[in-house]
Parts: C-alpha cells; sequence; structure tokens
C-alpha cells in the first residue's frame, strides 16, 4: 500500500502490519487538470510545484492539523497502468477505508454558503451520493468527516445520519456501523447501489466487492458480465435467496397482457433491477444447508417450493421478504423450458416480475429444479408490455404528488404511473399529473408524462406548466392535445415561489424500461412558464368564439335559405299576380 507522506509530498510503500496510521480521501473524479497522478507525484512535480490542486492540497493539510504524517488519494497512490496492482487495489480498497483513522470526504460541488441540513441545499443533491464507488466509501470507514469545496467542515456522518438516511435510503445502524454489512440482505444491499452510476460498465461490480467481502479479478472490456461473475461469487461465499428476489413488484402485477414467454437470464443485469428490495431480509437461513445454489452447465440448481396460481403462472417462493411482513415472501417468475415434455428445467421469463406471495406450505411442492443462467439472444419487440414512470421523491422541492389522470394508472403507495402498450402497436399515452407545494394558496405544477412507441422504438417526454388550484385536472387532461403548439416541450416552469426543472430518465429494472421522474429547483425562473389555467380560459374563449361564429352562418345560411324560398315563391307567384291585374283592368 502506498501511502503519500503529507511533510515531503512522496509516496512511501508498506506493507500489512507496517502500514502506519492515515487519512483517507472520498471524491468525486474531477478534469486532469483537477487531480494528481501517480505519475505527478512519482516524477516529483507536486513537490517542486508552488501551485496544487485544492483537492490534494486540502486533504493533505487537514491530515496535519489532525496530526496524521500519511494520507491515501486513490488518483495518484495507485500505478493504474499496471493492471496486476490496479485489481489488487480494488479488491483491497474497502478495507483500506476500514483502516483509515478518518475519511475526509471533499464535496466539489458543495459550495461555502451552504448549510447541509437544509433540504434544498447542494448536500442533498451532491454527485458524490449518486456515485457507485462513494458507496464503500461511506460505509466502510469508521470516522468519516463532510468537507465543502473549500475544505470547510460540514460535520461528520454520524451527526449528519439522519440526512444521509434520507437521501441515501441505507439505514442509519449500517450507516453508523452499529450493525454488520452482512446483517443485510443481499438484495438490499444491492439496493443501496440501484441509482448509482459508474463510468465504465464493469465498475458497477468492482466497486461492490467489499460491500459483499468476495474478491475477483478485473477484467476490463467484459462489460456487464462483470456483475454476473459478481453474483456468482456472492453465492460462493453467502447463503441467501434474496439474490433472486430482483425485478421485484411491491404492486403485485406480476407482468403485462402478454401470453408470449421470452426466456431471460435467471441473475440480475445490474444492481437497479434491485430498486424496490430495500426492506427485503433473508428468513430460516439457519436450517438450509449452505451453497444451495450452484452455476453449473450453464444453469443454476436450485431446490425450491414451487407455486402455480390460478392463471397458470409458476413462481419458486424464496426464504426472503418484507421486514414487517412475515406472511410473505418473494416469488420469482418461472416457466418450464420444454412445456410439452416432463423436465426439470426452467427459464426465467423476461418481462414478469417477482411479487409477494404467501409463504410455503406443506402443500407447496419443494422441487430440485435447474434455471438457465443466460438470456435468449433474440430482444423482444415491444408487445403487450407494461412500462413504468417512477415519481422520484423530491425534498428539495417540498412537492407532492396529489393527483394524477387517468386514477387508475397511478399507484399512489409506490409513486409509479403504469402505462401498457399493445402488441405490435404503435401508439402515444399522456398521464396527466399535479404537484402541489406547502405554502398555502401557491400555484401547482402541472407535469403531462407522454409514452410514445413507433416501430417497437419508445421514447419519454414531459410537458411542465403551472395551473391555479380549483382547474380540475381532468379537464387538462382533456383539453391538453388542443393548446397551443408554444406550450409542449417545456420541461421547467415557476410558480412564484420555486422554479422547477423536470427530468426525465431512462432505466432498465429486472429488464424493463422504467422512467425515473425527477424534480429539481434551479436558482433561474425559466423564460417562459405556461399556465394550463390560463389556456384552458383561452381554449374556452376560442371555443365560444367558434361556436358564435357557428351560430351566425347558420342564421346566415338560414336567411340565405329564406331569401331563396322568398324568390321561388314569387316566381310562382308572378304568373297570378298578372292574371289579377288583367281582372282589375276590365
Amino acid at each position: 500500500m502506498r501511502l503519500v507522506n503529507v511533510e515531503t509530498l512522496k509516496l512511501e510503500e508498506f506493507f500489512d502490519d507496517t502500514i502506519p496510521p492515515y487519512a483517507i480521501l472520498s471524491h468525486t473524479w474531477g478534469n486532469d487538470s483537477e487531480e494528481v497522478s501517480f505519475r505527478d507525484v512519482e516524477e516529483g512535480k507536486i513537490e517542486k510545484s508552488g501551485i496544487r490542486p485544492i483537492k490534494f492540497e486540502g486533504c493533505c493539510k487537514q491530515a496535519k492539523m489532525d496530526n496524521l504524517l500519511y494520507v491515501w488519494i486513490d488518483t495518484c497512490c495507485i500505478d493504474k497502468a499496471n493492471s496486476v496492482e490496479l485489481g489488487e487495489a480494488i479488491n483491497s480498497m474497502f478495507q483500506w477505508y476500514r483502516r483509515a483513522s478518518i475519511c475526509y470526504t471533499y464535496l466539489s460541488d458543495v459550495s461555502a454558503n451552504e448549510n447541509p441540513r437544509d433540504s434544498t441545499s447542494k448536500f442533498f443533491l451532491s454527485r458524490w451520493f449518486e456515485r457507485g464507488w462513494t458507496l464503500q466509501e461511506l460505509l466502510a470507514p469508521k470516522k468519516l468527516c463532510f468537507y465543502n469545496s473549500e475544505w470547510c467542515y460540514l460535520g461528520t456522518k454520524s451527526e449528519m445520519s439522519v440526512i444521509i438516511e434520507k437521501i441515501t435510503g441505507i439505514p442509519r445502524p449500517f450507516i453508523l456501523g452499529i450493525a454488520e454489512l452482512r446483517d443485510a440482505s443481499v438484495a438490499q444491499r444491492m439496493s443501496w447501489a440501484a441509482k448509482r452510476v459508474t463510468k465504465r460498465k464493469e465498475d458497477i461490480a468492482y466497486c461492490l466487492l467489499g460491500i459483499f467481502g468476495v474478491m475477483m479479478p478485473m477484467i476490463y472490456g467484459e462489460g456487464n458480465q462483470a456483475f454476473s461473475r459478481l453474483q456468482q461469487e456472492i453465492m460462493r461465499e453467502a447463503r441467501d435467496d434474496s439474490i433472486l428476489a430482483w425485478g421485484l413488484n411491491l404492486i403485485g402485477s406480476t407482468a403485462g397482457n402478454s401470453t408470449e414467454v421470452i426466456p431471460g437470464g435467471v441473475l440480475a443485469t445490474a444492481p437497479s433491477d434491485f430498486l424496490n428490495c430495500g426492506d427485503i431480509v433473508s428468513r430460516e437461513q439457519y436450517n438450509t444447508p449452505r451453497n444451495a445454489f450452484s452455476i453449473s452447465g450453464g444453469s443454476l440448481r436450485a431446490q425450491l417450493p414451487l407455486l402455480t396460481n390460478s392463471a397458470g403462472e409458476t413462481f419458486g417462493l424464496l426464504k426472503c421478504g418484507l421486514t414487517h411482513n412475515t406472511k410473505q415472501v418473494v416469488g420469482i417468475p418461472l416457466s418450464v423450458a420444454m412445456p410439452k415434455m416432463p423436465s426439470d428445467e426452467y427459464i426465467r421469463p423476461l418481462g414478469r416480475f417477482s411479487v409477494l406471495l404467501p409463504k410455503a406450505t406443506s402443500d407447496n411442492l419443494t422441487k430440485l429444479i435447474y434455471i438457465r443462467k443466460e438470456c435468449h439472444s433474440k430482444a423482444p419487440t415491444a408487445i403487450n408490455r407494461q412500462y413504468w414512470f417512477y415519481v422520484e421523491e423530491s425534498v428539495e422541492t417540498d412537492l407532492e404528488l396529489i393527483d394524477v389522470e387517468p386514477r387508475a394508472r397511478w399507484h399512489k403507495d409506490n409513486a409509479m404511473i403504469a402505462t401498457v402498450t399493445e402488441s405490435d402497436s404503435n401508439v402515444t399515452q399522456r398521464t396527466s399529473t399535479r404537484f402541489r407545494h406547502k405554502r398555502e394558496g401557491s400555484l401547482d405544477f402541472v407535469v403531462v408524462l407522454e409514452f410514445e412507441v413507433q416501430k417497437s422504438q419508445m421514447q419519454a417526454r414531459c410537458h411542465v406548466m403551472i395551473s391555479s388550484r380549483d382547474t380540475p385536472l381532468k379537464n387538462i387532461a382533456q383539453k391538453f392535445i388542443y393548446m397551443r403548439q408554444e406550450v409542449f416541450g417545456k420541461q421547467s416552469a415557476s410558480n412564484g415561489i420555486l422554479n422547477l426543472y423536470v427530468a426525465l430518465r431512462q432505466e432498465l429494472v429486472a429488464a424493463q424500461p422504467m422512467f425515473v421522474v425527477r424534480l429539481t429547483t434551479v436558482p433561474s425562473s425559466p423564460k417562459t412558464t405556461v399556465n394550463a389555467t390560463f389556456e384552458l380560459q383561452q381554449l374556452d374563449l376560442k371555443l365560444e368564439l367558434v361556436t358564435r361564429l357557428r351560430e351566425e352562418d347558420k342564421i346566415r345560411l338560414e336567411a340565405k335559405g329564406l331569401h331563396q324560398q322568398m324568390e321561388k315563391e314569387m316566381t310562382r307567384l308572378q304568373p297570378m299576380k298578372s292574371q289579377l291585374e288583367v281582372v282589375e283592368e276590365k
């Protein structure tokens, strides 16, 4: 392990028991000009330079103030050109953070005038809470201190644990180190990384090695296979059914209307597949033989109770479920690989969700089965599939989702909105949502979520407006398409209290696309804010004008018809008039 001597600014190497007390840096990587590389320190450029990047300089300075002679910084203490050394460092990194005397977390996107305890502060939105690598950097250190962009102290993770729990969804006992990470189920730990991202695909697996206490070689270039290898390593180390609980739908629906069975893989494709597993705990593992799951010959070997429901769907019942509901367990969807032949080989169908079901009883047959590991090579088309909008909780805006139109699409308890496409159809569906601020009398925000499928290609967009509180959402939804063209496509609006920006992000959850709706505040108001109430008033005026014009046209036509009828009558009466004149002359 190499450490930077804060006095000499040179690297020194230590082994095992000879490692001295040191501070360790946690941060998000910036531009090359902001980082100090291994070569910079090795060649003495930092030692000779009078001006050093604030991140490096601040870390060394703070360590001196804490009476520590050494610091570890990932940008300059690892020779990344050496693949063997890089692999060893990644496998050891969790322990390095755990052994550090103190961890300095430098938040480059949090300014000096921010109050981190304010839910609208940049602290809540810091990139540090969104990166994959920083998850272990949060959980591993025994002591962690936060600093802003100017190296001003913000607080320790112990002091700010309530805020951190709110931001990350990680229970406080794990943040504080009171509970061991192994006490959390595999699915729960995966859920902590569900919304985190890494620059390289492989790193979303490598950054979790320490969280699960496993080791494996680094193979950059393997892509998503890295996450598959991670899950297999976890299975070798721990007997925990929840590793198969990915793709959990808490609403209860197992899938869309599709009757076609498309083979999928038995393992998750990414941590995002575990998004809904934050409250999943393992159960009754003490009497289960270790290594009950094993993968060989392209299949996962498992002994599971099987349940077939009234719709003919088969589920494998896992020994895991929600924390506060001991009567239910997670059931994973299964389908016989060869339906017309007796077989113990199953597939996990693509597009079907795991669900909560009554726990296994003596009536449920426990069977040794083999579930195919790899997914089908053929990409599925958008056939009878259900897609979701997930409305992300917005702490900074103080907005509450209070209404959805059509209401049948709103799954309120899970902050999700469903949309369904028919088989091979081109379709555009719109769902109107209303968000309300806590301040009395404030204008509401209306966000129209638009989902479109064209030739099996899907996309989502949103249209943001404001409206008065007494404007029915149903009226807005019904008349939205008749509004002015300039109304469409606005992603921001201001109601005079806050400036709102709405972004959509597509994520893959259980091999199904889901669109995350994120509401954030922006410092300046948009050039144009669409007022749906005003737009409806304009539409009503136009409708009234059109109605009057039509009535006038109708009156004109009637008058013209009467005039023509009168002329015909005059023409018909003309001979009679002539005869009358002759009689009168006599």
